[in-house]
C-alpha cells in the first residue's frame, strides 16, 4: 500500500491522543496523502533507522523523515483547510515548539490515557508490513 504518492505517519499506537489526532488527520486528508503505522511495527523497523517511541515521525514521499514539531508542521502544511495554522506556527522557533511537544509527550498517558492495542490497526490506511 505504501507508494511514492503517500506520506507515512508513525505514531505511538497505544496513545489515545495520537490515535485521536490520526483519526482527525484521516478526516481532513481529502487527497488521501497519508498512511499510518506504529513506531514499533515491522514496517517502522524496516523503514526508519532509529524509531523513537516518544515521537511522532513522518516519512515523506521524498524520503525525508520529520520528527516532533517539524512532523506536526509538515502534516498541517499538507492540509488545505488548516494550512494557515502551520504558517502561523512557523514564526515560533523550533526549539520552543519542540519543548512544548516534549511536555505533551511526557504527560500524554496521564492526561489522555492509553489503549491496550492500537485501534487503527484495522483501518484501511494503516501500513501493516
Amino acid at each position: 500500500m505504501n507508494s511514492p504518492q503517500h506520506h507515512v505517519v508513525f505514531i505511538d499506537g497505544i496513545c489515545v491522543l495520537c490515535n485521536r489526532l490520526s483519526r482527525l488527520l484521516i478526516r481532513l486528508d481529502a487527497k488521501n496523502q497519508f498512511l499510518f503505522s506504529t513506531l514499533n511495527s515491522a514496517y517502522a523497523k524496516k523503514t526508519l533507522v532509529q524509531p523513537k517511541e516518544d515521537s511522532i515521525l513522518v516519512f515523506s514521499q521524498k524520503g525525508i523523515i520529520y520528527s516532533k514539531s517539524k512532523a506536526i508542521l509538515f502534516i498541517i502544511r499538507q492540509l488545505p483547510y488548516v494550512k494557515w495554522i502551520g504558517i502561523l506556527f512557523q514564526i515560533i522557533p523550533t526549539f520552543i515548539l519542540d519543548h512544548l511537544y516534549d511536555i505533551i509527550v511526557k504527560n500524554r498517558y496521564r492526561w489522555f490515557g492509553k489503549h491496550d492495542a492500537c485501534p487503527l490497526l484495522t483501518h484501511d490506511r494503516f501500513v501493516q508490513e
